[in-house]
């Protein structure tokens, strides 16, 4: 993993999930990417906010039904304190309202449940860095 090698830190993935077993099922399924990562979760988008002013992530992944600020506004939210990161919004309450609102706040990616775990990490793997998406798709 030689363009990952340039990093000195692993990607830092940080998930916003109130479904425990739908959490604990990302989680496992993240190792698949094949590179070092951390795996942080919050159970509530104002939990999710608490953990990235600690220490900022490389990634969000979030539900958009959440207890209290929806996904959504999470993601507006963290934009508004200026931090860009790539972002997955997952959500089994699809609606062409929800998409629009993906559209507008340019969202990076979006998954509707409930969905295979190949296309959760291959959704994952192309948000990565470009040198750590272009090492973890070689070969």
């Amino acid at each position: 993993m030689e363009a990952y090698a340039a990093r000195d830190k692993p990607i830092r993935i940080l998930l916003v999930e109130d479904d425990s077993h739908i959490g604990r099922i990302i989680e496992l399924a993240l190792p698949e990417l094949g590179i070092p990562y951390e795996f942080v979760s919050a159970i509530s988008a104002e939990e999710g906010i608490e953990q990235w002013e600690q220490r900022p992530f490389d990634m969000l992944l979030t539900d958009y039904n959440l207890r209290g600020m929806n996904g959504i506004q999470l993601i507006e939210q963290l934009r508004r304190q200026g931090f860009r990161v790539p972002a997955l919004l997952v959500t089994a309450y699809d609606s062409p309202e929800i998409r629009r609102e993906v559209r507008n706040l340019s969202i990076d990616a979006y998954l509707t449940k409930p969905f295979f775990i190949d296309e959760l990490v291959d959704t994952v793997r192309r948000l990565l860095p470009t040198s750590t998406s272009r090492e973890v798709n070689k070969g």
